[in-house]
């Protein structure tokens, strides 16, 4: 007799008409099942309501322990990827600065201020005492050599 009004009742609260139909589903299984033992000393409509909503509440517990439980694992495996991805990113980096350590001195001068200090092709040239072609050459043979070496750690 009160189902549709009670399924009304705790739709506007959940936005879920599914939801709501089970909630008051369960509700009336309950009070079915229980039949005997229950005492209601207010009207039938209004032990009705406050079952559903109780119930909903509940519900609403039970589905934020289970979102929680479900964060919680997403970010415990996010952060797994994450400590997975900066080794090998630290590795990468060591063996980066590996790499420009070993470049032949005036290359390592003019990949340093190139890349890490972020001077341009000419102010290198200016600083080095050595023409911009010079400079690009030095900084291609740097790519190059470091771009293998990441290559060859890949294999």
């Amino acid at each position: 007799m009160h189902y549709n009004e009670l399924c009304s009742y705790i739709y506007k609260m959940s936005g879920n008409k599914h939801q709501a139909e089970d909630i008051v589903q369960n509700v009336m299984l309950k009070i079915w099942k229980n039949r005997e033992k229950l005492n209601i000393s207010t009207s039938i409509k209004s032990y009705l309501y406050k079952a559903c909503y109780n119930e909903l509440i509940d519900t609403f517990r039970q589905n934020k322990k289970e979102l929680n439980y479900i964060e919680l694992i997403q970010k415990s495996t996010l952060d797994l990827f994450a400590e997975e991805e900066n080794d090998v990113m630290n590795q990468r980096l060591t063996k980066v600065k590996n790499e420009i350590e070993k470049l032949p001195k005036k290359c390592k001068e003019a990949f340093i201020l190139n890349k890490i200090k972020g001077l341009k092709y000419k102010e290198v040239a200016l600083s080095l005492d050595i023409s911009v072609k010079t400079v690009e050459i030095h900084i291609s043979k740097g790519m190059t050599r470091i771009k293998q070496a990441l290559f060859d750690d890949e294999k």
